[in-house]
C-alpha cells in the first residue's frame, strides 16, 4: 500500500512517522527510512536518540543511492564501474570527437574542459528528468530557431549514451538498474533479505526525479510505502500557481504510479499547527497567510502583542527598528542566542543590519555562504605575499591589518 502523509510545516508529519516506526519496532517488525543524502547522518542520530539501542537496531536508514547499492549488492550489478564527474566530461569530449562534422555549433568547444563539464551536467539533468538522447532529438525538431543547437546537443547526448554503454554507468543509472533488479527478483518471488517484511518510510523529499521514481515504482508492490510531503492537501486549487502546486503534482504522479501497479493508496492530511502550539498568535498568522479570507480567533493583548508590525520608510529604518527591539529584549534578560532576524533578501539588508547592530553593540552571526579565499587567514596570506613581492605599500599593509589577525 502507498500511504501519503500530508501537512504543512510544523504539523507533526515527521513526529507521526517516527511514532509509526517505533510502534513497528516495539512489535518486532523492521522498517526502512529513506531520506535525502544530506540527512542520512542526522537521521541515524535521531533514530538512536528516540528509540534507544534495542529498538534502533530494527530500523535502517538509507538514501536512494545507498539503497540502490544494497539492492545491487544482493541482486548483481554493484561491480559495474560508475563514472566520476571528470569521467563523464571526458566521455562528452570523446562523443564530440566521434561526431566531428555532424556538429557545427559545439565541435570547436571539444577541447574546452569547462564546456565538456557543463555538457555533462546538462546531460545529467536531462536524464534526471527521464529524457533520452533520442527523445531530446525528437523534441528539438519543433523548437524553432533553437532547433539546430538542441539537435546537436541531442546528438552529443546520444553519442554519450553509446559510449557509456561500453564503459560503465552514470550514478543515476544505478538507481534505474536497482529498480530493474528488484522487479526481476519480484518476478522470481525472491526478494533481497533486507527488503522482506519491511515497511518503507520516506521523509524530507519534495520531489522525485526519474531514477528515484523508477526505484520507488519497483518497491511499491513489495512493501508498504509511507511518503511524507509538505502540502496542505491533495487537490491543487490554485491552477498550478500555488505554494504547494509542485508537491501536489508529485502526489498525483505517485498515485498514478500506485494505480499502474494495482497498489491501493491512503491519504492522511494533518492540519493542526503543532509547532506554534505555545504561541497562538503565530499559529493564527500562519492560517491567515495560507488563506487571506480566514478570520483569526485568538485575541491579542495590546499591552503585550505577540506580533508587532513596523511601518518603515527604508531598509535602514527597518534595520534600526529591529536593532532597537532586540536591545530592549536583551536588557530584559533575553539571551542574544534566543533571538533571530529573518529577511527575504539577505544581501539587501545585511549591510544596514550590521551597521545598526554595531551601533547598539549587538553581536551578529550570519550564516552567509563564503569561499575559502574570502576567509581572514586566506586574505592575510595574500596580503603577506603582496608585501613580500612588491615591498611595503599602504594598500597591502591595510589589507593585512583588516584581516584582524595581526
Amino acid at each position: 500500500m502507498l500511504k501519503l502523509l500530508l501537512g504543512g510545516s510544523g504539523s507533526g508529519k515527521t513526529t507521526l512517522l517516527y511514532q509509526r516506526i517505533r510502534a513497528r519496532a516495539e512489535a518486532g517488525e523492521k522498517s526502512i527510512l529513506l531520506v535525502p543524502e544530506q540527512f542520512t547522518s542526522s537521521t541515524e542520530g535521531r533514530i538512536h536518540r528516540e528509540m534507544g539501542d534495542a529498538l534502533s537496531g530494527l530500523v535502517e536508514s538509507f538514501s536512494f543511492t545507498s539503497l540502490a547499492e544494497h539492492i545491487l549488492s544482493a541482486e548483481g550489478g554493484s561491480a559495474v564501474q560508475t563514472l566520476s564527474d571528470a569521467g563523464r566530461a571526458v566521455l562528452v569530449r570523446r562523443a564530440l570527437e566521434e561526431l566531428q562534422d555532424n556538429v557545427h555549433y559545439y565541435y570547436r568547444h571539444r577541447r574546452s574542459a569547462a564546456f565538456c563539464q557543463m555538457a555533462a551536467e546538462t546531460i545529467d539533468e536531462l536524464k534526471s528528468a527521464g529524457l533520452s538522447g533520442q527523445q531530446l532529438y525528437e523534441l528539438a525538431q519543433d523548437c524553432g530557431t533553437d532547433s539546430a543547437k538542441l539537435s546537436e546537443l541531442a546528438l552529443i547526448f546520444q553519442g554519450y549514451e553509446t559510449l557509456l554503454a561500453r564503459s560503465g554507468m552514470d550514478p543515476s543509472d544505478r538507481l534505474e538498474l536497482a529498480g530493474a533488479r528488484l522487479e526481476e527478483a519480484l518476478a522470481r518471488h525472491s526478494l533481497p533479505e533486507f527488503l522482506r517484511d519491511r515497511a518503507v518510510f520516506i521523509d524530507e523529499f519534495d520531489t522525485f526525479n526519474a531514477p528515484k521514481r523508477a526505484l520507488l515504482a519497483a518497491m511499491l508492490p513489495v512493501a508498504d510505502v509511507t511518503v511524507c510531503l509538505c502540502c496542505d492537501g491533495e487537490q491543487d486549487t490554485a491552477g498550478g500557481m500555488g505554494l504547494f502546486s509542485g508537491v501536489q503534482r508529485v502526489i498525483a504522479g505517485l498515485k498514478r504510479m500506485a494505480a499502474d501497479a494495482n497498489v491501493p493508496t491512503r491519504t492522511v492530511v494533518l492540519t493542526e499547527d503543532k509547532r506554534h502550539a505555545g504561541v497562538p498568535a503565530l499559529a493564527e498568522l500562519n492560517l491567515l497567510l495560507a488563506d487571506p479570507t480566514y478570520t483569526p480567533d485568538c485575541t491579542v493583548d495590546p499591552a503585550d502583542p505577540a506580533i508587532v508590525c513596523y511601518a518603515a520608510a527604508s531598509r535602514q529604518a527597518e534595520a534600526k527598528a529591529v536593532a532597537a527591539a532586540i536591545a530592549v529584549r536583551a536588557r530584559a534578560g533575553v539571551p542574544y542566542s534566543r533571538m533571530a532576524v529573518i529577511c527575504r533578501d539577505t544581501a539587501g539588508y545585511l549591510g544596514a543590519l550590521r551597521y545598526e547592530f554595531r551601533l547598539q553593540g549587538i553581536p551578529l552571526f550570519c550564516d552567509e555562504a563564503t569561499t575559502p579565499e574570502n576567509t581572514a587567514p586566506a586574505r592575510a596570506v595574500h596580503a603577506a605575499l603582496d608585501l613580500a613581492r612588491g615591498g611595503v605599500s599602504s594598500r597591502s599593509l591595510l589589507r593585512l591589518l583588516k584581516t584582524g589577525l595581526v
